[in-house]
This record gives structure tokens, C-alpha cells and sequence, in this order.
């Protein structure tokens, strides 16, 4: 009886800590979808009705994460460096068969868009048109 009891402990346990990691937002990104200028013009073109394919999808970027046709990353833990303005994120991230972590900088840019900076290469994100609304 009591190996059971203990055994089912466990297992909530590791589900709550499942669910919290899954919960982590980024919730300094804002609300809508983010990815580079050409990548916004990708996503109206998917809003559009466009095929869904290597060349079509780009990666975009969301409060969730990133996601793009070959793999995402979900944020892990969440750091502000710098108060309103640069955060540091720890990643989870899968591409294809292929899991590892991933450590991000990420920069709110005077113009409301945001620079990631991943292994020192930057990218610049913006909110998407077609997201607007949201």
C-alpha cells in the first residue's frame, strides 16, 4: 500500500512540475505573432490561404516561443537584465529528432520590435501585420 501511495505522490509531483514548465510565458514579448519582415509577409500569405510547407512557413516568434517548420523552443526561465528593455530567456528547444537548450538575449528595440541574439548572431522580429488585431 504504501509503496503505491508513494509511487502516485511521484507521479503528481513530476505532472505539476511538468505543467509549470510547460506555463512559462514570455510575457514581455506582448501579444501577436513576431518573425523577420519577410517572415510577416510569409504569415499573411499562410493567413491568405497559402500552402504549408519548408519554403513557406517561417519561424515566428510568440509568448510562447518560437515555432517554425523544422522545430520550436519554449521558454524555460526568464531573466530581465535590463528593466522594460532586454530579457535573458533559457531555452527548450527540438529540432527534428533533436533536443538541447539554448540560451537567448532578447532586446525590445525603440521601434517596438525585438532583437534576439542567439549564439552571437542577431535577428530582428516584428510584429507581424496580420497580428495587429490581436
Amino acid at each position: 500500500m504504501r509503496p503505491m501511495l508513494i509511487a502516485g505522490l511521484v507521479a503528481a509531483s513530476c505532472a505539476l512540475a511538468w505543467a509549470a514548465i510547460a506555463q512559462m510565458k514570455g510575457n514581455f514579448i506582448g501579444p501577436g505573432t513576431y518573425a523577420t519582415v519577410e517572415g510577416c509577409k510569409k504569415v499573411a500569405a499562410l493567413a491568405a490561404g497559402a500552402a504549408r510547407n519548408i519554403e513557406t512557413v517561417p519561424e515566428t516568434l510568440t509568448q510562447d516561443g518560437f515555432e517554425g517548420w523544422e522545430g520550436s523552443c519554449t521558454f524555460r526561465s526568464i531573466t530581465e537584465v535590463e528593466k522594460g528593455k532586454k530579457w535573458k530567456a533559457a531555452m527548450d528547444c527540438q529540432e527534428g529528432a533533436e533536443e538541447g537548450p539554448e540560451s537567448d538575449l532578447f532586446e525590445r528595440l525603440p521601434d517596438g520590435s525585438l532583437k534576439v541574439t542567439v549564439m552571437g548572431n542577431d535577428t530582428i522580429f516584428v510584429r507581424c501585420d496580420a497580428e495587429k488585431g490581436n
